[in-house]
């Protein structure tokens, strides 16, 4: 493990640099339009308001999970890291805006995620780390009730996506490692990092002032 908390900021250029600025560019002026628009949907029809906050806020939390993932506490050196609650952002939308919404920002994120760098040692390794795991943020618009709940559950999926391409395809890596059993390396392996991360969102979830924010992100839906 190598702490890396804003070095790989600094490390960044060429493609990966401009969609970073980009993404937070977009983030800035998203959270500016829905302050502007804010006035204006009160006013809109019901089904119209509704749409064109689904759309705001899913691009929004998408650039605000994109930036945060660049934000790295540690990386593991065959890939995965320990980011700054990047999951939280998104899974607030499939919760506020349900499983349309939800999984369809969560597919789109893990697009996002394979253009950021994907590490691939099999096709089907490649699908259960990035298109299954970050889609699995989507489950958190299962549990309308409960905003930890849901993050919780999806941060757990991800995880179990992530253990079972640990145990079939990085079986060498837990053997190089010291390791007699697969499934007890790929645990601990991404215990260290999406693990970690679901708890600190789940708490950070628990917290009154994300909870209202949640809530207002769609107001019909709570």
């Amino acid at each position: 493990m190598k702490f890396v908390l804003f070095e790989k900021l600094a490390e960044l250029s060429g493609k990966e640099l401009i969609m970073f600025i980009a993404a937070a560019v977009v983030a800035v002026a998203l959270i500016v339009l829905l302050v502007s628009l804010r006035k204006r949907s009160a006013e809109a029809e019901p089904a119209r308001r509704i749409d064109t906050r689904a759309l705001i806020y899913g691009a929004l939390c998408l650039s605000l999970s994109y930036v945060l993932s660049y934000i790295k506490l540690f990386s593991m050196p065959m890939g995965g890291s320990l980011t700054l609650c990047s999951l939280l952002p998104i899974t607030m939308y499939a919760w506020a805006f349900g499983p349309a919404c939800g999984f369809t920002a969560a597919f789109a994120y893990s697009l996002l995620q394979i253009i950021q760098g994907a590490w691939i040692v099999h096709p089907v390794q490649f699908v259960l780390d990035y298109f299954v795991a970050f889609t699995c943020y989507g489950l958190a618009s299962l549990f309308p009730k409960c905003l930890p709940l849901g993050v919780g559950v999806a941060g757990l999926a991800r995880y179990a996506a992530s253990v079972i391409s640990g145990v079939v395809f990085f079986a060498d890596s837990a053997v190089e490692a010291g390791y007699e059993s697969a499934l007890v390396y790929s645990l601990g392996y991404n215990g260290a990092t999406i693990g970690i991360e679901t708890v600190l969102c789940v708490i950070v979830a628990c917290l009154p002032g994300v909870a209202r924010i949640a809530k207002e992100m769609n107001k019909k839906r709570a």
